[in-house]
């Protein structure tokens, strides 16, 4: 028996590693992109594990087909009962044997309804510039699911392209929504360009300490006890990389814009701690002529200038580190 998987309502084909221990594990292809013939091998973007096609089924679709296994096998009782009973095509049959009649009916039972396969959503989107894969994952994945090649730095780039077309759309909702919400929305779009910023640096500091033969629990102690908060400073962010991975994290940059980063970055300091009030710690930090007790002032080309900057830092440290030749490292 052949089963075809529905996919999702855009088109998308949930799939997920085998390995116990791989998490998320969970992400969707689009099928007819990326290598269209001859796949034999699929890789899973979390820990790329390569194994054949058909063993990356979620679990949702195993039942799927085990269900409509199951209404099949149903369907071919009730055949079966309604041939050996002679009915046909009718339910009922009517035997008569001299002043004796018997009316013969077979009523099928209900079969239990075969529901579709239950799908996560998944918000992260992306294009594999190698091989064109449409594929969807959870958080910040490492490899294309079909060439098996690094995708980190386009997931990291698709991250901060989010923000950007924030900052794209504030004039308009300035215009609608008045200039405080246009100011909160600048706000929150510093601090997703920070948190990006820390949850890439984590990511690479967990692959090095991996790479170094660390366990994955030894692994998040040293990122509770060592790394914690260090990556949202650029000053903190230098020395904990520095020591935990053993290289220079601002090295694609020259002094001048490290500063100028670390200037913007500090600002995300009032906002998520003071309302965007200026304190006394962040005029001590910032080393800013602003005024404490006004609100700290945030604008779109800064933002925009943090994005660059933080592209540049982050893709240079990654591919410093991790140089992907094809092979599994």
């Amino acid at each position: 028996m052949s089963v075809s998987l529905p996919p999702d309502e855009d088109g998308m084909l949930a799939r997920e590693c085998e390995v116990d221990a791989c998490s998320p594990a969970y992400f969707k292809v689009r099928p007819g992109t990326g290598i269209t013939e001859g796949q034999a091998v699929m890789y899973c973007p979390y820990c790329r594990t390569a194994s054949d096609p058909s063993h990356f089924h979620t679990r949702e679709q195993i039942r799927y087909a085990q269900d409509l296994a199951k209404d099949e096998a149903l369907k071919g009782v009730d055949r079966m009962v309604q041939k050996a009973l002679g009915l046909g095509s009718s339910p009922r049959k009517k035997l008569v044997d001299g002043l004796i009649s018997v009316e013969l009916e077979y009523t099928p039972g209900q079969r239990p309804m075969v529901r579709r396969p239950l799908e996560e959503e998944l918000r992260r989107d992306i294009r594999c510039r190698h091989c064109g894969l449409d594929h969807a994952v959870f958080g910040l994945a490492i490899w294309c699911p079909d060439c098996g090649r690094d995708v980190f730095i386009q997931h990291v780039e698709a991250e901060f392209a989010s923000v950007s077309k924030m900052l794209e759309e504030l004039p308009t909702r300035r215009e609608r929504l008045g200039h405080r919400v246009a100011a909160r929305d600048l706000e929150n779009s510093l601090e997703d360009v920070v948190s990006i910023f820390e949850a890439v640096l984590k990511i690479i500091t967990r692959r090095n300490l991996q790479t170094a033969g660390k366990s994955s629990d030894q692994i998040e102690e040293v990122v509770r006890r060592n790394v914690r908060n260090s990556y949202q400073n650029v000053a903190s962010a230098e020395n904990t990389y520095r020591d935990l991975v053993g290289a220079e994290l601002f090295g694609g940059i020259s002094q001048q814009e490290k500063e100028h980063l670390s200037a913007i970055f500090e600002k995300r300091h009032p906002i998520t701690h003071n309302l965007g009030v200026v304190d006394r710690r962040y005029l001590d930090r910032a080393r800013s002529g602003e005024l404490e007790g006004r609100e700290v002032r945030v604008t779109g080309p800064e933002v925009a200038k943090a994005i660059e900057l933080s592209l540049l830092v982050l893709g240079s440290a990654y591919r410093a580190r991790f140089p992907f030749d094809g092979s599994l490292r």
